[in-house]
């Protein structure tokens, strides 16, 4: 599970420059040029995107309370934005399946075939298979929390990144001023070939990895406070300077999942100074409120 936010900003635009136009001669006719069609606004600044598609990736012993993620988060959340009213003030965007190329700008290609595909998972080296394994309660995953449903995980997986993907470039064109993206499953704990905390691919990541290959941005921040530090992110961008990742999380000297977000983790190389780890440790005696959220902030 995770909560994360990205910031960004834009570099300057070059000044426009016009061509000098050929003058008329006297073989020249009128032209009828047809009125440019008008672009079609947003009614509001604030973008939403939700699929229930995605409600699909549940465990298949069908048992939700042996499983903290699991469909109803999104469905209650997406419920509650409309019960106050708030989804009607915002503006709905449609989500997307994420390509295999955009699945790796931070994944491993075995990675993205693997948890993104459904026929071609099964070309690859059979010496893989054991990464599936399986739960107590009768269904499969990669690991004893991270479910794993053969018909349905691959597409809710790809259509979160897609959705955030879509969300996050309407913002970064100015097309929108922010967004809040109702997705799952979560991705701050996917790292390039390890799939991990109820994460198979870092939505976040891969969204800031676009940004700055199709949009050249130079600048952009994640702030992720989620209780858990987000171990895939911070690989990521571990020696990128051009993205300041900030994670405030339990951390209790490495006994809190998934041990990693040490306040000595700043980054390498270049990257030094541009990975940020506010590390609460403690535990719950007293737990983390908003005297120390605000005192991080």
């Amino acid at each position: 599970m995770e909560a994360a936010g990205l910031s960004i900003s834009f570099p300057g635009h070059r000044p426009l420059s016009r061509a000098q136009s050929s003058p008329a001669s006297a073989s020249s006719f009128p032209i009828s040029v047809p009125a440019p069609e008008p672009t079609i606004k947003p009614r509001f600044t604030t973008g939403l995107v939700y699929d229930s598609l995605m409600q699909k990736h549940q465990c298949m012993c069908g048992n939700t309370n042996s499983h903290p993620e699991h469909a109803g988060r999104i469905q209650s959340i997406w419920s509650r934005l409309q019960e106050t009213g708030l989804r009607a003030q915002c503006e709905c965007i449609r989500g997307r399946k994420a390509t295999l190329e955009e699945l790796q700008t931070v994944h491993s290609e075995a990675h993205v075939l693997l948890y993104g595909t459904n026929p071609l998972r099964q070309k690859l080296d059979c010496s893989i298979t054991p990464m599936f394994v399986r739960l107590p309660c009768g269904g499969v995953g990669v690991d004893s929390d991270t479910i794993w449903n053969e018909v349905h995980s691959s597409s809710a997986a790809r259509l979160a990144v897609g959705s955030v993907v879509e969300l996050v470039f309407k913002v970064a064109t100015g097309e929108l001023k922010n967004g809040f993206a109702v997705v799952r499953p979560p991705g701050h704990h996917a790292e390039e070939s390890t799939p991990m905390g109820f994460c198979y691919f870092n939505s976040v990541a891969i969204a800031a990895k676009l940004l700055q290959q199709r949009l050249n941005i130079s600048k952009i921040l994640i702030v992720d406070w989620d209780v858990h530090h987000g171990n895939g992110t911070q690989q990521a961008f571990y020696d990128d300077p051009n993205v300041l990742y900030l994670s405030i999380h339990r951390y209790d000297d490495g006994n809190f999942f998934p041990g990693s977000g040490a306040p000595d983790e700043v980054g390498s190389g270049p990257g030094v100074g541009f990975n940020v780890n506010v590390a609460f440790t403690g535990g719950l005696d007293p737990p983390m409120g908003d005297a120390e959220y605000l005192a991080a902030f």
